[in-house]
């Protein structure tokens, strides 16, 4: 619950490194709780705590990202080598106790709780600056903050919350506890609408573009930027657009969607990755920059990234994926054949996500390698498979905008967007012509292609009502709830496509908080 969140740590949270800011902050011991936020250096620590909580491998770099996928159509359980690992969220067995769906839960609460911390002491650091840096520099960590509890509380909504209509946006708890300040005498907060949640949402964007800094170069990928906002409020505004699907044409949300995309688009700073054309050399091996991004976690595509450091990192996105222990491959997950089969011949996606590779059995298996280890991070003898999420590229962006142009009916923008990303993917790709049903289907794979296994297939099949199917495919675990799952949006079992408030969250507030229909 809230109160369980406010466990204040203080500096003691903020043992870490983040990028190029190398600050390591251990600390002499206690601090009363009015005196951590005191100083314009004190908001910089803080901030970079609120940077590092986002490390959480129950987040981008662990649960959050990978179980939604699983538990979608990505990937396959692997019928020798799979050992049980995410088994639970594969077969549909989730319940409001369920660790895991806690730890993201609470991993995300302990951002905005952080967040609110500073909001509630911001202005007794306000009181003390001097210099037009200090002012400029306390502004900025003014905006990133806001940013974070957006971030933090759209994620929220996207996965514990159904995707919002007329009909329910005003319903009462549909929405996300909005917990608003940390003081220990705050009430417990019940569930808002799903109007009021994205309504604060982009009260936060709001914030967070009035105070971060325009300027900005690709090497502050590791930093919230203008870039992020927009990034965000295309994403957010195509949610909230595409709940009712008779109401398209002059649906202001998603308008608002591709005027933001748009903004992201001409900022200038962001380049689409070319996945065709070799542009690096690293011993005797040449990689595409599309490679690089993947495997270097480096980029001009990257709007924002999770920093990492050999000696300060979160979860380890390849470690089931690739089951290697330096001898063999043991996968816990195959790629998707379906999946697989929506890349053309010369799309060089597939291979920087895909590879047949002989298993630990001697089977010839697609294994899922589009999170190989960031070598810059590893070391060591045994590799960890670390890699910086990027919870923010150019390419969603273009994919949020082509999807609001179609359903706002521009079929021609639609095309000139696909268009853009797929001749950067596929070697010699001219350009889209599909229309109606065709050019949606088009987006979908799209998104389907170029977001593998980055945490979005959930929700879009969620936001589209489309059901969750799986397919039989050779060495995986078969059976209804395996490779033979089918979940139409009709079926009782589709409400776990938004997952379950804890338990103990509904428990610790003594029923104020109420569950979804995944709760009963």
């Amino acid at each position: 619950n809230m109160k369980k969140l406010k466990i204040l740590l203080l500096l003691s949270i903020l043992a870490f490194t983040v990028s190029s800011c190398e600050m390591n902050l251990i600390p002499d011991g206690s601090i009363p709780e009015k005196e951590a936020l005191r100083t314009i250096k004190d908001c910089d620590a803080w901030v970079l705590g609120i940077y590092s909580a986002f490390k959480n491998d129950a987040l981008y770099s662990g649960n959050m990202v990978l179980f939604q996928d699983i538990q979608a159509d990505m990937a396959y359980a692997a019928l020798k080598t799979n050992s049980g690992i995410y088994t639970q969220f594969y077969q549909w067995n989730i319940k409001s106790t369920t660790s895991e769906i806690a730890k993201v839960y609470n991993g995300l609460y302990t951002i905005i709780s952080r967040c609110n911390f500073f909001f509630d002491y911001k202005d007794q650091v306000e009181l003390t600056l001097k210099t037009t840096a200090d002012k400029d520099n306390f502004k900025k960590r003014v905006g990133e903050v806001y940013f974070a509890r957006a971030l933090a509380f759209s994620e929220l909504i996207r996965i514990f919350c159904e995707p919002m209509t007329t009909a329910n946006a005003n319903t009462e708890n549909m929405g996300i506890c909005l917990a608003m300040t940390y003081s220990d005498d705050v009430p417990m907060v019940k569930r808002s609408t799903l109007l009021e949640s994205y309504n604060q949402v982009l009260s936060d964007l709001k914030q967070a573009e009035d105070n971060i800094p325009a300027a900005r170069t690709v090497a502050d990928s590791p930093y919230f930027s203008l870039g992020t906002v927009y990034a965000l409020q295309a994403r957010v505004y195509l949610n909230m657009g595409m709940g009712d699907l008779s109401i398209k044409k002059d649906n202001e949300y998603l308008k608002k969607s591709v005027e933001a995309a748009g903004k992201v688009i001409k900022t200038g700073v962001y380049t689409l990755s070319d996945a065709i054309n070799n542009a690096f050399q690293i011993g005797s091996t040449q990689y595409t920059d599309y490679q690089m991004m993947w495997k270097y976690d480096q980029s001009d595509e990257i709007i924002w990234k999770i920093a990492m450091t050999p000696v300060s990192y979160g979860g380890t996105l390849g470690k089931y994926l690739l089951g290697y222990n330096t001898v063999a491959y043991s996968p816990q997950y195959h790629f998707s054949e379906a999946i697989l089969k929506l890349y053309d011949d010369n799309d060089r996606r597939a291979s920087v996500f895909c590879n047949q590779i002989e298993d630990a059995y001697g089977d010839k298996v697609n294994i899922i390698t589009k999170y190989p280890g960031n070598l810059d991070l590893d070391g060591g003898a045994t590799p960890k498979f670390i890699n910086m999420p990027k919870p923010f590229r150019l390419s969603e962006v273009y994919l949020n905008r082509a999807e609001a142009y179609y359903w706002l009916g521009d079929e021609e923008n639609v095309q000139k967007d696909l268009s853009s990303i797929k001749r950067k993917r596929i070697s010699g790709f001219g350009s889209v012509s599909a229309s109606g049903e065709d050019l949606l289907k088009e987006i979908k794979n799209e998104r389907a292609k170029e977001l593998y296994m980055e945490g979005f297939r959930l929700s879009d099949l969620k936001r589209w009502h489309d059901p969750v199917k799986r397919e039989k495919q050779m060495y995986s675990i078969e059976g209804a709830i395996n490779s033979g799952l089918d979940v139409k949006y009709t079926d009782v079992k589709y409400c776990f496509t938004t997952w379950p408030i804890p338990k103990h969250e509904i428990e610790a507030t003594n029923g104020l908080v109420v569950g979804n229909a995944s709760n009963n």
